[in-house]
């Protein structure tokens, strides 16, 4: 029936249906419960047969689940039915079952059965299960196809919708169960890993309804299976309403509950794994067995299963005994299994595996054992759903990520199992492989064999690797990718073969970074093939070393050695060699294949490691060729930037490699002067030997150096990381032919080379030094005796350069330099026995400038070479070197013509070296050409500069033949003496290049001259002028080299010493002004003397030299006819001078004199034969210099008492006969006296005792004076007792000649040096009436150290007057540095005056005056400018009135100087300016004295409140009056007259003298102290007029130990007679010395020092006139112990360490 109610939100639709009454007996029930439970064991029995029926009702929403715990129907006819009461659907049943169930379609049902059998038993649960709201995804499903059933999540493999709440019902037959094989499952991620209840959002719950097995599923699974233990499953698929998932695909199959198995035996073990082995294993297992187990784990596993012994009847395709693993998933996971097998595994990809083991009636053997292990699988995550697979092809490519477009391999893990069966085993090789190594422990490629027991060949992998083989020696090999990093991080390529296990299991593996390998493995292997597999990290290579190689056959084809890169497949087959060699791979894995006859020796000895290989494979090569050609430039520069590049190099065995490497520039320069090569940084080339394991590592720049292997392999390896605009090196490589037995390589920075001992014939031996690039090697034999020739020899070879040189013979002591680092020594002996020693050489390392263009070699040449003239930048401590070398028997010559003059000499300079003796020398300060000779035949040259500019050099060379005894001397100055030990000799004296030297020397004289074998030569070495003596004059003799360096020849016949000396002389700056004369010419006079310009001023800052030379018997007079230079200072002649100096006495005193000032004439005469003239003129003033002539004169020989010069300032000369104490001279006299004085001085000579034979004129016997420069000449003859001659210059000739008559009593005289004064430049006569007069070089500065005398002149009755237009000097307290100074000529003092002045105005009191300008040695100013004018001087002739009314003027008494008459009473009246006062100042004052204090004759005038009376004696009296207008009186008396007066007057300012005290007066009627070290002393009221009636005491004491001076600096106290009224007293209070009474004024300051420190000052004024008194300094000064007197000029004697002397 079917009602529908009329409301329209209140309706139902119904259907209903008729039933049997149920039947009423104990065994029927009606359950509404929404759980229970049901037996029919709990019936009451009855004996007659009837039928039970459960009636189950649920709710209307609802299903019924009804599982059966046990269920046994053993009569089929009744079985027992479960009815949907609603559907009508129902299932019958019999026989025993257990854990089945059955569900509804409804919500009734109906279970009936028949009680009649007893032995029915009935015993269900049952449930109420809600319905899905969602009916469109909640199917019951009862039976599965044969095929199976595919089941989906709604929209797959779209997202499934939100909210969903899916239900399916999967029913089989009770004798099945249902197998799910998910090929997909992908929903929402568990909130909490690893937690069934963590899967609250989506998730799919999967429910064995019999057994009650649950699985709650979300996330994402691999392909996996679950299958029930019973036959009904319930599949609930719920999601929630945030995010959407793609959801799952899955086949639903129905299989066949499988029996217990009985031919299986299974043993968990304590790690949870299983131990699975056939039964009675190890025993023979049953026959006709069949079984089946079943292994079933969590989605998220999979199952190994290892066996460690398989042995099962053999048969073709495993018809008869097998076993079989099989899938859920997938299928088989193997072919079936029979035979003996070594070890290995099967692994499930999937987490469900059946094994089924049959065996027929046949044969049976002992089986198998397994260890099963269970394994988590990688958590599945949308990243990794296509990177866990399991690969059973025989190759193959892996990739990941399977798509090459998408991106890499993120956040998930990855599980590749590739199988291989059990007889073979797996090779991979890595093609690309990028795994972040951030983090290795979250990031990684993990590749292992699977083995559950014993070692695991196993490795894990991160970072971007290069490509790399893995092989495995089991079947199975595992690739694990984890990748715990959000960001991508995984990708690799690879491919994979599947390869042969060795069936006779000789084979090993090695993994560790080390080992040996020795074949045979055991020694007495049977095997005829190994196999060694050697691998490391993928970023390493293998580097085999082997050490022995021998086969007793040396076909290949039997027996060999075949090494195998399994990654680039390069191979090397070797036999027999005698050489130990290496092997490199390419790749991180080698196969080593061994083959031989057993009946043959066979011996392989070899070490293995491992080396990094670099980061791209693209620039990876690697070289076999003998030789070839190697660049950075091959590959785009792009793969280089950031990466190792490595070439790598190998030969065969019995070679070595010669690596030459060009155009390196690579990272950052090297610093100078560093023994290694040190490269911070991360730009680099390595290069290092493989077999030995010598490495360098280089950066920098180098233009050219060479590297040789020890043995046959080389590893290039090159590290950039910025772009190359350059190229980062070239190189070419060869092969070198080793030498058996004496092949050596040495890289210590110094070391020792022989060659063999003892000396045996048909001997090869080599030794290679090896350098850092940026240096040098250098030899230096210190024995060499190798010959014959035509068969022994020693071969030098620069590896770089090629450039050979071949020494055979004897030298002594030489050097050779390499052009490059490397340097190849290579001695040979031919077939005969000699008694040679052979060579002995030291080697060291020396550094070459780091700049290509900043290093020259140069051969025996005399070219010139000069010095890159260019800037180097960036770079500190940069240099240049040049080495010269020659033949070892000779020497080097080198001259520095020009070379930039450097100041500061730490900045730049030039260092030469003598490379076999090591001398060296440095210089900087070079301003001349210099030479620098070696010790030996070779010389490095080093000009460097620790700035950016180096210093310019043009230089020029030449050998010079070593012969004769070497000497080398380097002081500055010294003597060596020469034995005749030696007949030759070689003398070579070298000082600093701005020097010359100064040679004296003294060699035994003989009259018989043999110059072939007895003489001297002396070469300048820059100059190559050059000195010859063979005369030997018996003296002294001299010789002046024009550079620094010379070199001197001797010969010496026996018994014929030299005894040289030798010092140095700064040279003057070069000039064209600077000669060399050269004159042999006796009694020549020759001109051409004189300075630049002449007559003209000579160039100002000018530095000259001459050097006047000649032989050795003759001397030089030079006569200056005209001599002006700047005149001398304080310190003497410090501007412009002329140094004279005779050489030919330098080591004895110094005989030199510096001339300055207006001398002539003057002459300067040298006691040997040369001379040396320096001028040097400073920057200011220039005079017009000199002209002089000089002529060459004979030496005379030394005489007893005879032939003498005197240079003293006082002296005895006499005839010989005198110096012996005879009464009388001898006949034919022919003596010489030459006295020699300053420029400055004039000799008298006084003859006491005179007495010649006389005859006129004067020709027998006389004595000839002569005054050299004026050529003043007197012949004396007789006799003249007391005789004085003067000359008028500064040197004196005296000969004394006589005949061969008479003799008297010859002479005996005394002379004296007498000074003379010098002419001034700048002093002036002026007599015109007008005229003006100026300070030198006005307007521009005066100079320093003047004294120029104005004399101006004016006739009698007439005074000068002197305005200064412009008047600017030095300022300085009371002008004591510059100043002018007025005053009259013959009467007064001066006044000086200095600082600015305006307008200065001054008047002489008498008609002449002079002007003084003096200027001190320090500042100067502009000077002066003046105008003079002469005036008459105004006597009145009477005693009228006088009214002056001008600015300044003068005025004196009547008749004035005469005396002045009795009663007069004159008036002078002076009036100037309202806004000035008068200053009156007496000149001269001489009144009648006064008597009982009233001045009977007195000038009255007013001064301050009072008329004052003057008379007596008041000369240089000032008076300032208070007014611009002043009335003087003179009055006198009827008695005595005197000259009375004269006076001068000026108008001043009216400025009111003030005095502002600096400290405590120093005098008064008490005593004051003074204890400081220095201090101030003046008068009272300094500068003011001090009181009247004062007696001050001031006391000054300082330290012990200390005196004091006294410097009184102004003094202006009244003055007369004996300083009587006032006056300043000094005394010294220990000793009682004082000083004289002192008053007036000072024209200089006054000095006095006491003997103590203790002193005292007594100033005294009388009661009348006051003046300003005086004002000074004190200082105390420690008292110094007096020193030894030692004779001015004269030099120490030689220090004994001075003296070298040969041949004793």
């Amino acid at each position: 029936m079917n009602a529908l109610s009329s409301k329209v939100f209140n309706r139902f639709n119904a259907t209903y249906i008729t039933l049997e009454k149920a039947p009423s007996n104990g065994c029927s029930i009606v359950l509404v419960n929404e759980i229970g439970r049901y037996s029919s064991s709990t019936e009451v029995h009855v004996k007659t047969p009837w039928s039970c029926e459960a009636v189950i009702l649920a709710h209307p929403n609802e299903r019924v689940l009804v599982s059966f715990k046990d269920l046994y129907i053993p009569n089929c006819d009744h079985k027992i039915e479960m009815r949907d009461l609603l559907t009508g659907r129902s299932k019958a049943v019999c026989g025993k079952h257990a854990f089945v169930s059955w569900t509804s379609d409804s919500n009734q049902v109906a279970i009936t059965f028949d009680r009649s059998d007893s032995r029915t038993s009935v015993l269900f649960e049952y449930e109420f299960l809600l319905r899905s709201r969602n009916e469109s995804c909640s199917p019951l499903v009862v039976g599965l196809p044969a095929d199976g059933l595919r089941l989906t999540s709604p929209l797959f493999p779209r997202p499934y919708p939100s909210n969903l709440d899916c239900q399916i019902i999967l029913h089989t037959d009770f004798n099945q169960v249902i197998s799910l094989n998910f090929s997909e499952f992908t929903l929402e991620p568990a909130t909490e890993t690893n937690k069934i209840d963590s899967c609250v959002n989506d998730y799919l719950q999967i429910r064995d309804i019999a057994t009650e097995r649950i699985s709650r599923l979300c996330g994402s699974y691999h392909n996996f299976s679950w299958t029930s233990h019973s036959n009904e499953v319930v599949l609930t698929l719920r999601t929630n309403h945030l995010l959407d998932y793609i959801g799952y695909s899955l086949i639903a199959k129905s299989l066949f509950r499988l029996s217990n198995p009985d031919c299986v035996t299974i043993t968990q073990t304590a790690d949870n794994g299983y131990v699975l082995t056939s039964l009675n294993y190890p025993d023979e297992y049953p026959m006709d067995a069949s079984c089946t187990v079943f292994f079933q784990e969590y989605p998220n596993r999979y199952i190994i299963f290892d066996f460690e012994d398989f042995d099962v009847e053999d048969s073709e395709d495993c018809t008869n005994d097998y076993l079989e693993l099989t899938s859920s998933t997938s299928g088989p996971l193997c072919a079936r299994l029979c035979g003996k097998k070594e070890p290995f595994s099967v692994t499930s990809d999937s987490n469900e595996v059946s094994i089924t083991f049959k065996t027929n009636s046949k044969i049976q053997k002992s089986g198998f054992k397994a260890y099963c292990s269970i394994v988590n699988r990688p958590p599945r995550t949308l990243e990794n759903t296509e990177c866990s697979t399991m690969l059973r092809e025989k190759s193959g490519r892996i990739q990941l990520p399977t798509n090459p477009d998408w991106p890499p391999i993120r956040g998930s893990d990855c599980l590749i199992v590739i199988h291989a069966e059990p007889d073979e085993r797996i090779r991979l090789n890595f093609i690309d492989f990028v795994v972040s190594d951030l983090d290795s422990d979250r990031d990684f490629v993990e590749l292992y064999d699977i083995s559950l027991s014993g070692k695991t060949n196993k490795a894990t992998y991160s970072g971007h690797l290069h490509p790399f083989s893995w092989t495995s020696f089991r079947n199975e090999l595992v690739i694990y990718v984890r990748d715990e990093n959000e960001i991508s991080s995984v990708s690799f390529i690879a491919d994979y073969e599947i390869l042969p296990r060795s069936e006779d299991g000789c084979e090993l593996l090695f993994t560790n970074p080390t080992g040996i390998i020795s074949w045979p493995f055991d020694g007495e292997s049977k095997a005829e093939h190994c196999t060694v597999i050697i691998r490391t990290d993928p970023d390493k290579r293998v580097l085999i070393t082997f050490k022995t190689v021998r086969m007793d056959m040396a076909d290949c084809s039997q027996h060999s050695m075949t090494i195998k890169d399994t990654t680039t497949k390069r191979q090397s087959q070797y036999c027999s060699t005698l050489w130990e060699f290496s092997w490199l791979s390419d790749s991180d894995e080698v196969e080593m294949e061994f083959t031989r006859q057993l009946t043959n020796f066979a011996q392989v000895q070899a070490m293995y490691g491992v080396i990094p290989r670099t980061r791209i494979a693209a620039f990876n090569q690697f070289l076999t060729a003998p030789e070839g050609i190697i660049s950075s430039l091959e590959h785009n520069r792009d793969e280089i930037i950031g990466k190792n590049c490595t070439i790598f190099i190998q030969v065969e065995p019995e070679n070595s490699v010669v690596v030459t490497l060009t155009d390196f520039l690579i990272g950052d320069e090297q610093a100078e002067n560093t023994a290694t090569i040190t490269c911070t940084g991360q730009q680099f080339l390595e290069i290092k030997d493989l077999t030995t394991g010598r490495t360098n590592v280089y950066c920098g720049e180098f233009d050219l150096f060479t590297w040789t292997s020890d043995f046959n392999l080389v590893a290039i390896t090159f590290h950039i990381t910025t772009y190359p605009t350059y190229n980062v090196f070239r190189a070419v490589y060869r092969s070198l032919q080793q030498i058996e037995g004496c092949d050596n390589r040495l890289t210590a920075p110094t070391g020792i080379i022989e060659s063999p001992q003892p000396y045996n014939p048909n001997t090869n031996c080599r030794n290679i030094v090896h350098s850092e690039p940026g240096n040098l090697v250098t030899l230096t034999f210190t024995n060499f005796e190798v010959q014959p020739c035509e068969t022994d020899h020693v071969k030098l070879i620069d590896l770089g350069t090629l450039r050979t040189e071949v020494f055979c013979g004897s030298f002594d002591l030489f050097s050779w330099t390499s052009d490059t680092n490397e340097v190849s020594v290579y001695f040979v002996s031919g077939p005969k026995y000699m008694r040679n020693t052979g060579f002995k050489t030291e080697y060291r390392h020396v550094q070459r400038p780091l700049v290509n263009e900043c290093y020259l070699r140069k051969h025996d040449t005399t070219e010139l070479v000069t010095l890159p003239d260019f800037t180097i930048k960036d770079v500190q401590n940069a240099e240049c070197i040049i080495y010269v070398y020659n033949t070892p028997d000779n020497r080097i010559q080198f001259t520095v013509e020009e070379f930039d003059e450097v100041f500061n000499c730490s900045d730049s300079g030039i260092e030469l070296t003598d490379v076999a003796t090591e001398r060296t020398n440095t210089y900087c300060t070079i301003s001349h050409s210099f030479s620098w000779t070696a010790d030996t035949n070779e010389i490095k040259i080093r000009v460097f500069a620790k700035k950016d500019k180096l210093p310019r050099m043009i230089a020029k060379w030449k050998s010079v033949a070593r012969i004769g005894e070497p000497v080398i001397s380097l002081e500055d100055s010294g003597h060596i003496k020469l034995t005749s030990t030696f007949p030759t000799y070689q003398y070579l004296i070298h000082v600093e290049p701005n020097y010359r030297l100064i040679i004296n020397y003294m060699h035994e004289h003989d009259a018989i001259q043999h110059c072939n074998i007895d003489s001297i030569k002396i070469t300048d070495s820059t100059t190559l002028r050059f000195f010859q003596d063979c005369t030997f004059f018996d003296g002294i003799m001299s010789w002046v080299s024009d550079s620094n360096e010379v070199i001197i020849d001797a010969k010496q016949i026996a018994g014929h010493d030299t005894v040289l000396y030798y010092t140095r002389v700064l040279k003057a700056a070069p000039s064209e002004c600077n000669k060399v004369i050269t004159s042999d010419t006796n009694l020549e006079t020759n001109s051409g003397l004189e300075t630049a310009n002449y007559p003209g001023m000579y160039p100002n800052e000018l530095v000259c030299d001459m050097i006047m030379q000649t032989t050795s018997d003759n001397r030089i007079q030079v006569v200056f006819k005209k001599f002006w230079l700047e005149i001398p200072n304080h310190m003497g002649c410090h501007n412009d001078y002329l140094n004279v100096s005779d050489t030919s006495v330098g080591f004895h005193y110094d005989h030199s004199e510096r001339i300055c000032g207006r001398l002539e004439p003057i002459s300067w005469t040298s006691e040997g034969n040369s001379l040396l003239l320096r001028l040097q003129t400073d920057k200011t003033i220039a005079r017009t210099g000199y002209i002089a002539t000089y002529t060459i004169l004979k030496r005379p020989q030394p005489a007893p008492h005879c032939n003498k010069t005197y240079l003293g300032p006082n002296g005895v000369i006499s005839s010989p006969n005198f110096a012996v104490g005879l009464p009388q001279y001898s006949n034919d006299l022919l003596c010489y006296y030459f006295i020699k004085g300053n420029v400055l001085e004039r000799i008298l000579v006084h003859f006491v005792i005179f007495d010649v034979e006389l005859q006129t004129p004067c020709q027998p016997d006389y004595v000839q004076i002569e005054d050299v420069a004026t050529r003043k000449t007197n012949i004396i003859c007789g006799e003249h007792p007391n005789y004085i001659w003067e000359s008028e210059s500064n040197e004196v000739n005296i000969t004394f000649i006589t005949d061969g008559s008479r003799t008297f009593r010859g002479f005996n005289a005394t002379y004296t040096m007498e000074h003379k004064q010098g002419i001034s430049y700048c002093d002036e006569t002026l007599t015109d009436t007008t005229g003006t007069f100026h300070s030198p070089d006005f307007p521009a500065k005066y100079p320093n150290d003047l004294n120029c005398v104005y004399t101006i002149i004016a006739d009698p009755g007439h005074f000068i007057e002197v305005i200064f237009e412009f008047f600017q000097l030095e300022t300085s307290p009371h002008c004591t540095n510059d100043y002018v100074s007025l005053s009259n000529v013959g009467e007064g003092t001066s006044q000086r005056y200095c600082d600015k002045h305006n307008l200065l105005k001054w008047n002489s009191t008498t008609n002449s005056a002079t002007v003084t300008l003096h200027s001190d040695h320090v500042i100067t100013d502009n000077g002066f400018k003046a105008t003079y004018k002469i005036h008459q001087v105004f006597q009145p002739e009477t005693c009228s009135p006088i009214h002056l009314t001008t600015s300044s003027g003068m005025f004196q008494s009547p008749n004035y100087p005469s005396n002045y008459e009795n009663n007069l009473e004159c008036t002078y009246r002076i009036t100037v300016n309202p806004s000035r006062v008068i200053r009156i100042e007496f000149i001269e004052f001489e009144i009648e004295e006064p008597q009982s204090g009233f001045c009977a004759d007195y000038l009255q005038i007013p001064y301050a409140t009072q008329n004052l009376k003057l008379c007596g004696n008041l000369e240089k009296n000032v008076y300032i009056t208070d007014s611009n207008d002043v009335l003087l009186t003179l009055i006198t008396d009827g008695s005595n007259t005197l000259k009375g007066f004269k006076a001068m007057y000026t108008s001043v300012e009216n400025t009111p003298v003030t005095v502002a005290p600096t400290q405590l007066p120093f005098c008064s009627v008490e005593t004051s102290r003074l204890t400081g070290s220095y201090d101030i002393i003046h008068s009272l009221n300094f500068p003011a007029y001090y009181p009247n009636n004062v007696k001050c005491r001031t006391i000054i004491e300082t330290k012990k130990n200390t005196r004091i001076i006294i410097t009184i600096r102004f003094m202006d106290i009244e003055n007369y007679k004996l300083c009587d009224w006032d006056y300043l007293q000094i005394f010294d209070d220990v000793s009682g010395r004082s000083t004289e009474k002192l008053c007036g004024s000072l024209d200089a300051p006054f000095v006095w020092e006491s003997d103590s420190n203790l002193m005292t000052l007594i100033f005294k004024s009388d009661d009348i006139l006051a003046r300003t008194g005086y004002y000074g300094t004190y200082q105390s000064v420690e008292i110094v112990a007096p020193t030894p007197f030692k004779k001015p000029g004269s030099k120490p004697k030689p220090d004994k360490n001075s003296y070298i002397g040969f041949g004793r």
